[in-house]
């Protein structure tokens, strides 16, 4: 192949990237914003109180409907990759999409107060979207990662007295997924990226991939996650300005490494 031909071939690659990311990130916007319009009806009785009662109780056949759809979706856009050989893109960001929707009806119905937490989650999602997209894979994870302890920070920060089990549940849970993840990291690094499952082959990251930032992710993690379970809110609000330092250190390194 030459060179113009492979200039090419990459520059639509990455315009193909950066189109799923915008299409994601917009995805999780349009989320946003049906949160915010749903959040003000409940809050603020906008239009009016009997909507918001009528809009509460119709919250199961919402998140049914959109859940059924999702499902719908998804095995849609299973059938059609693998006939045409290649990621039927569109179907299945609307699957997520609906499955989110889903999720936060089911959310909002059993516990309102759970608003607060969504609209901190979706836009997370859109932003690590464009991690995955954009950025290299390693940054993804290492995002990830902090994303998750973050998330454990904010929760016992904002909602410790209104929610302890389901947030110490979180908490212990998100703790072993980031040693799960470091394992697996460990695992990557003496197979240089490639992870075999069933004889198949699955390269998930390049030989020359440094790790170091995905453990030191992990243990931040980890180490946040079980200070704040100890120590309780004190703890959480300082540990989630370490992490968000952090994960700005990596956003400047992954970026200089683009350049």
């Amino acid at each position: 192949m030459s060179s113009k031909k492979k200039a090419a071939a990459l520059k639509q690659q990455e315009d193909t990237a950066l189109s799923r990311a915008l299409i994601w990130f917009a995805a999780a916007m349009v989320i946003e914003f049906l949160l915010l319009l749903v959040n003000n009806v409940f809050t603020r009785g906008i239009p009016s109180w009997d909507f918001a009662n009528s809009l509460f109780k119709a919250l199961p056949i919402i998140a049914g409907v959109c859940l059924v759809c999702a499902v719908l979706t998804g095995i849609w856009c299973r059938k059609r990759t693998v006939a045409k050989k290649e990621l039927f893109f569109l179907p299945l960001v609307l699957s997520a999409v609906l499955a989110l929707l889903g999720v936060s009806a089911v959310l909002l119905y059993v516990a309102p107060t759970s608003a607060d937490l969504l609209r901190v989650v979706v836009p997370a999602l859109g932003v690590l979207a464009l991690a995955y997209y954009l950025y290299q894979k390693e940054f993804f994870l290492s995002a990830l990662c902090s994303g998750v302890s973050l998330l454990g920070l904010w929760m016992v920060k904002r909602g410790s007295t209104q929610m302890p089990f389901v947030i110490d549940l979180y908490i212990v849970v998100g703790a072993v997924a980031l040693l799960a993840v470091l394992a697996l990291a460990v695992l990557l690094k003496k197979k240089d990226g490639v992870l075999t499952i069933k004889g198949k082959r699955l390269v998930l990251f390049a030989k020359q991939t440094n790790y170091v930032p995905v453990f030191l992710s992990c243990v931040l993690g980890v180490l946040a996650l079980c200070a704040c379970l100890v120590l309780g809110e004190l703890a959480a609000f300082y540990l989630l300005f370490v992490l968000l330092a952090w994960l700005l250190l990596l956003l400047v390194y992954y970026t200089v490494k683009l350049m």
